[in-house]
């Protein structure tokens, strides 16, 4: 059953890389038709260009949230950073409260990762630093708080789905339940999504990183469209902008099936979830 929930027309997947300066080049956006046999790529640029603004970080996020914010209830956006943090090093049972009350608990990325360290160490007898979420162990993810993804974790949750969530113009699933009229927010990993597409099944050693060309080969077969010209721009924009496009496919195959997004199991709804 499920509760008049209606597929998304839309999805959109975005990269979303925290540097100071120069974030919003460094940020990837894919845009993405539904329609009743394929994903349709339709549109890939770094969220600068695609939203005209500057580059600097405030002006990244404030542009993300604007847009996401305006959106109806039939389209779905993927973002890769995590959305939560593991409950041994934060014990608050309700996201959304964690949520609202990350900005007086830490003071930026760095606090974030030091005290998060100091409780992992609390409650593993120091024998561990550094401890997963559940959703990250079977994809062989880094903590939320590793230092090469603290910034992304500590400003996408603190200025990115903060505002969605308190103005409620979002639904962050599945610590959230879809909603009418809302949007809805997934978190995506494209490495781990990467994983699950078997791409290592051609003859080449385990330790071979996968071509743009074959990744988008790959997506093609899964019924995911791209036009010559997007295509060339995935293939030019380099790392972020192949793997904003496998947000976006994340996005899509998980959104297609509202069963996804209710969880009854306490630490997806207390942690967050990965899509792949």
């Amino acid at each position: 059953m499920n509760d008049g929930y209606q597929l998304p027309e839309r999805v959109y997947g975005v990269v979303f890389d925290a540097h100071a300066r120069e974030a919003g080049e460094r940020s990837w956006f894919v845009e993405a038709n539904v329609t009743e046999q394929s994903l349709r790529i339709v549109d890939c640029a770094p969220v600068a260009e695609r939203f005209g603004v500057s580059p600097y970080r405030p002006d990244t996020v404030a542009a993300l949230v604007s847009f996401v914010a305006g959106l109806d209830g039939r389209c779905a956006v993927g973002l890769d950073f995590p959305f939560g943090l593991p409950k041994a090093v934060v014990p608050e049972r309700r996201w959304r409260r964690f949520v609202d009350q990350l900005p007086d608990w830490f003071s930026g990325p760095e606090d974030m990762a030091k005290r998060c360290r100091m409780h992992a160490r609390l409650v593993t007898d120091g024998a561990e630093s550094s401890v997963l979420r559940a959703t990250e162990e079977p994809l062989s993810a880094v903590a939320a708080y590793d230092e090469r993804l603290c910034a992304e974790t500590f400003y996408g949750i603190r200025d990115l789905l903060r505002p969605l969530v308190l103005t409620d113009t979002a639904r962050i699933v599945p610590m959230q339940l879809p909603r009418e009229g809302r949007p809805l927010v997934l978190e995506t990993y494209p490495a781990g999504t990467l994983d699950t597409l078997r791409y290592r099944e051609r003859e080449e050693s385990a330790d071979d990183a996968p071509t743009p060309a074959f990744v988008l080969d790959n997506l093609a077969d899964r019924a995911v469209e791209l036009s010559s010209s997007v295509r060339e721009r995935v293939r030019d924009g380099g790392d972020g902008a192949l793997e904003a496009v496998v947000a976006a496919f994340a996005t899509f195959r998980n959104a297609v099936d509202p069963a996804n997004l209710r969880m009854t199991d306490e630490l997806p709804s207390v942690e967050g979830y990965i899509y792949v």
